[in-house]
């Protein structure tokens, strides 16, 4: 944070349990799985429960694609605070499977059902009351309040990337990614490097193979020596190791043919301290490589997804706060690192802010059959995040 502040004290249930049962499930039954999204009428929704008085901001992504900024600006737009979360879930699969309709939110005491109930439109719940209690107190702010509302986080993060090239948040001195976390705080995630080569070789009858180039065995080659070269045995205290997954791998046309064409997908996650370009160049290289010593061998390589590693000391004064504003909650939360990306990945490089992974649910309940979420976690998680308003911004 730019600017120390004294905290205050605040009284226990300021975001009611009802109140975030009775809005998540009007989020929840306004249908925004992937992969058409349809985020923006889900944003108009969530725009239409502010007054004038709160800036509306649109980024618009095309064919009912959008994301959304609700900026409740303060004296001053320095050491503001940004809360961030994805409007968009994953598709629900075979509805079949579930217990109940999963856009129905359907309530079995306290626990709603639904695709998205926690991953993540509870985290969605508890920003949008508690910056509405915020507003009811009816008190100017110091400091700048921005809720983002995001778009396809869930397949290519354009939402968020937006909001880290359009400069409105640069401001800001600290942000709150609302993903579920069980109500612990996240500090740190791996990051994402998903690769996909092509080869293309030269075909042969399968009882000539040295006659041909085999690209799904030069995709092999390739996968190997790569793998020598990425730094897998450097530990994490909370992270453990980068890893390196083959997630796709085809060619071959017939059983006696040697295949010319192949494609592998890698799934690389990184640790913080493994910066992305340099493992780019050695992949780049050694294709350049392989290509030199085989001629007639052609190898290309695509970046599917690029997100680098993000991470901000438990020490740091805002985690602090955090840690604070939870306790007022109610909440004893714990801190750790999450294997998985979040729209932190994409706004946290360009912001330089510290963060915090924060939010209502569990996150082993995200893309799963019968997600849920408990009413009172998003309670709770609500008074938090009001907490964090009041002493950031007012």
């Amino acid at each position: 944070m730019k600017k120390k502040k004294e905290w205050r004290n605040m009284a226990k249930g300021i975001v009611g349990a009802e109140d975030c049962a009775a809005l998540l499930e009007k989020l929840v039954t306004t249908n925004t799985c992937q992969p058409e999204g349809n985020e923006e009428k889900l944003g108009q929704m969530i725009a239409d429960l502010f007054p004038d008085t709160v800036e509306k901001r649109w980024i618009d992504h095309g064919h009912g694609r959008a994301s959304l900024a609700l900026h409740i600006p303060g004296e001053s737009p320095e050491g503001g605070l940004a809360f961030m979360g994805h409007m968009d879930t994953v598709s629900c699969g075979d509805p079949a499977l579930w217990k109940c309709d999963p856009l129905s939110a359907q309530r079995e005491g306290n626990m709603i059902y639904g695709r998205g109930t926690a991953d993540m439109k509870g985290g969605l719940v508890s920003m949008i009351e508690a910056a509405l209690a915020l507003l009811k107190k009816g008190q100017p702010l110091k400091r700048d309040l921005w809720l983002c509302f995001t778009a396809d986080e869930e397949a290519h993060g354009t939402g968020a990337l937006a909001f880290s090239e359009n400069g409105w948040l640069k401001d800001v001195s600290a942000l709150v990614v609302a993903e579920p976390s069980a109500e612990n705080i996240g500090l740190c995630e791996k990051g994402a490097l998903w690769l996909r080569f092509s080869a293309v070789g030269a075909l042969a009858h399968g009882s000539r193979p040295e006659i041909g180039i085999n690209g799904v065995e030069k995709l092999m080659e390739l996968e190997r020596r790569f793998r020598a070269m990425v730094p897998v045995d450097e530990a994490h205290p909370s992270l453990n190791h980068t890893t390196m997954a083959v997630t796709r791998l085809e060619g071959g046309i017939m059983t006696n043919v040697i295949p010319a064409n192949a494609v592998m997908e890698l799934d690389i996650r990184t640790l913080p301290s493994l910066p992305h370009d340099a493992l780019l160049e050695k992949a780049q290289g050694l294709c350049q490589e392989m290509m030199e010593a085989c001629p007639g061998l052609h190898l290309e390589m695509e970046v599917l997804n690029n997100r680098p590693a993000v991470e901000v000391a438990e020490e740091h004064q805002f985690v602090s706060l955090v840690k604070d504003c939870c306790k007022e909650a109610g909440i004893e939360p714990v801190c750790k690192g999450l294997y998985f990306y979040t729209d932190a990945s994409q706004v946290v490089p360009a912001l330089g802010c510290p963060f915090v992974i924060f939010g209502p649910g569990e996150d082993t309940m995200a893309h799963q059959i019968d997600e849920r979420i408990d009413i009172h976690s998003m309670a709770r998680v609500g008074d938090a995040y009001y907490a964090a308003m009041e002493k950031i911004c007012l």
